[in-house]
């Protein structure tokens, strides 16, 4: 997986540094590649992820074969992304406490620079949110019209890795598992934090000629901290919540890219009076086994299982996926 240091996705830089300088920047580059390609890996789905939706999304879903990834800020949480990056100050400020005085300055600049505001008006990202739960309380009244609606179940291939080249920006999709242990988030931003320091005191050590001259020494570090809140700070924030909603066991795909390429695809719909940009993204689900089941809400009508099987027969499912109900006892409030 190449992930935003690609050439493609990532912003482009203005600036030419000396070999060495830019060498150091590659080098955490391929570093941040590998780890987050062997993530990949480690992380590989092998059941079905669940979506929860109401009879609207269920209907429109298999009508249209798509699923609709929803512009990150406008998400259930606002606050998602902040947790992170919360955390990923937290671990700058710990690794400059009491470092070389050259690494503190670089960490300081880099933690002015690690803002929303600064990336957001470059890059977008949007997501597709899945569940490795498929009878979950908390997700039946918050996602699926208060247990009237449907989780349904995609198989694990449908999310298998597969080479994104030659594919277009609304067709690349990274899959990531959500972490919600604090120590486990913190240990994922250290990790990153602590190659990209050593990888730069390396470099100023070699080169503090090059480093000393302003001209060049700051927008060396400049640069050197975009390609790290590139990848993989940002794709660790998306990709980390709450402790609160560790019951969701979310598994996030996510359409991540430089906002001109990703604007042709950009949609927009409405929530209520709030505008929401969306990224459209094909999925095949009527042919095949791409659905392992649909699992019918704990407080939809007595009929709604005959209905799913209506709905799926008359868009010519094949085969009809296995249709059951929540076990959940349940009270509408």
């Amino acid at each position: 997986m190449e992930f935003m240091s690609d050439k493609e996705q990532s912003p482009k830089s203005t600036e030419t540094f000396p070999p060495a300088l830019q060498a150091a920047i590659d080098k955490f580059n391929k570093w941040a590649d590998e780890h987050l390609s062997e993530a990949e890996r480690q992380n590989a789905i092998g059941e079905a992820l669940y979506h929860y939706t109401d009879g609207r999304g269920l209907k429109g879903i298999f009508e249209n074969q798509t699923i609709w990834f929803t512009d990150y800020r406008h998400l259930n949480d606002p606050s998602e992304l902040v947790h992170g990056m919360e955390m990923a100050r937290d671990v700058m400020h710990f690794v400059a406490n009491g470092a070389d005085g050259r690494l503190g300055l670089f960490l300081e600049l880099f933690a002015d620079m690690f803002s929303q505001r600064n990336f957001s008006a470059a890059l977008e990202f949007f997501i597709a949110s899945f569940s490795k739960q498929r009878d979950d309380l908390g997700q039946w009244r918050s996602y699926a019209d208060n247990g009237r609606g449907y989780a349904i179940g995609f198989a694990p291939h449908l999310f298998a890795i597969t080479d994104d080249h030659g594919l277009q920006p609304n067709e690349k999709v990274v899959v990531g598992p959500v972490l919600y242990r604090v120590d486990q988030v913190i240990a994922r931003h250290q990790l990153a934090i602590d190659e990209a320091a050593a990888i730069f005191l390396e470099a100023v050590t070699a080169n503090a000629d090059l480093i000393a001259d302003k001209t060049i020494g700051l927008p060396f570090m400049q640069e050197f901290a975009r390609a790290i809140i590139a990848s993989p700070l940002i794709w660790n924030c998306l990709t980390s919540k709450h402790p609160a909603y560790e019951h969701e066991q979310e598994v996030r795909l996510i359409i991540l890219g430089l906002r001109e390429r990703l604007m042709p695809y950009i949609k927009t719909r409405l929530r209520g009076s709030e505008i929401v940009p969306y990224v459209v993204h094909d999925m095949p689900l009527r042919r095949g086994n791409n659905i392992a089941e649909i699992v019918v809400g704990p407080a939809a009508p007595p009929e709604a299982e005959r209905s799913v099987h209506t709905l799926l027969t008359s868009l010519g499912v094949d085969p009809i996926p296995p249709i059951s109900r929540s076990d959940i006892p349940y009270r509408v409030v």
